[in-house]
């Protein structure tokens, strides 16, 4: 399952006592490694002066967006010498049958699409990607995180974020959502609507599925202590600034860079259990620029770009990438103990009853 990647995973983790690295071994399995040359992989750098390339990429909202722009898409640009044309992604979801039609017309408007599993799924069963062939960068990744299609990347956590100073005692149950003593100072998110229908399942049933009417009435009980549904990491972002929430269902990396910020945040792994994702980055077919796509999947799997998001708060797939106990903590699944409790998500089903699943949200929400 996508979320069960820590077992299959040896983390790097900086000791408190010195300088050497230990290592926590989930399953042996390591990838045969080869030296990379100093070269372009693809040979794309473009000569500036007289005619740039343009790469064309998509880019979230609030403190991941910023972090994509500093620290994957600059640096590539600076690198290689090229242009970067954003296109801003509205919540956390690739709009999927807008890049397919996209892609139908041969013209999708980005080099490189990010993929939830439920649509990579999608994706590889409608044609709409290239292979990329096996990466050089490929040899510092994980084999669960390869792909003939591109890398898993961006291993985030879905938790419940608090307000430390106001939600007292620390929440060990998602059920402190339903607390009335927290009513109008809760936020769930609508984007992936998916997740909160899981949370509730496994919060009142103990696993995931099926999604029925029983989890919508669990929903409905909570519907008084909500302030919002939010559609974007920024807007729950923004949802703690004003101090608006004490709680929402959130994810990992977030809560971190707002407790960079100040915030008194922190993120609680539920005893019900908690969920883990990637997303597959990939090349779309017919894409203007597939090979500087191609370049960017394998210049951002590397070690420098992968330490930049696990300082963000985010897991890597790469096996170079050294933790501190910090960032340990904050990336949730470099602890064995704790990855037991990350519940396995179907993206076959997810994707099958997707239109079901927002059919009953619309008629909950309306109702």
């Amino acid at each position: 399952m996508l979320n069960t990647f820590a077992k299959e995973v040896v983390v790097k983790k900086k000791s408190r006592n010195s300088g050497e690295i230990t290592r926590r071994k989930f399953i042996q399995s390591a990838a045969t490694t080869a030296g990379v040359a100093g070269f372009p992989y693809f040979f794309v750098k473009a000569h500036a002066a007289s005619d740039p390339k343009v790469f064309s990429v998509y880019i979230y909202d609030g403190n991941l967006g910023e972090f994509y722009d500093k620290h994957w898409y600059k640096p590539f640009a600076e690198k290689f010498d090229i242009k970067i044309q954003y296109i801003q992604l509205k919540g956390s979801r690739l709009p999927m049958e807008k890049v397919q039609a996209q892609i139908a017309a041969g013209q999708p408007e980005a080099d490189v699409v990010p993929m939830h599993g439920d649509q990579f799924i999608f994706a590889k069963r409608n044609n709409l990607l290239e292979e990329v062939g096996d990466l050089p960068g490929y040899a510092d990744v994980y084999d669960k995180f390869v792909t003939p299609y591109g890398p898993g990347l961006v291993l985030w956590c879905y938790i419940l974020a608090y307000n430390t100073e106001k939600v007292v005692p620390a929440p060990t149950s998602w059920k402190a959502l339903w607390d009335p003593k927290y009513s109008g100072r809760i936020a769930i998110n609508e984007g992936l609507k998916n997740q909160v229908l899981e949370m509730v399942n496994i919060t009142y049933k103990g696993k995931p599925y099926p999604v029925d009417d029983e989890t919508f009435k669990h929903l409905s009980t909570l519907r008084p202590s909500l302030v919002s549904m939010w559609s974007s990491g920024a807007d729950a972002e923004q949802l703690f600034r004003n101090d608006e929430i004490v709680m929402t269902p959130f994810w990992n990396g977030r809560v971190t860079k707002l407790k960079g910020e100040g915030l008194p945040l922190e993120a609680a792994v539920p005893d019900e259990g908690f969920f883990v994702r990637y997303s597959v980055y990939g090349v779309p077919r017919n894409a203007k620029n597939s090979e500087l796509g191609k370049e960017w999947l394998n210049w951002v799997v590397g070690k420098e770009p992968q330490t930049r998001m696990v300082e963000f708060g985010y897991g890597t797939p790469n096996k170079q990438v050294q933790y501190t106990d910090a960032q340990a903590k904050a990336v949730i699944v470099a602890d064995p103990e704790v990855v037991k409790k990350a519940v396995p998500e179907d993206f076959e089903l997810i994707l099958k009853k997707s239109g079901e699943w927002t059919d009953m949200w619309n008629k909950w929400k309306s109702a």
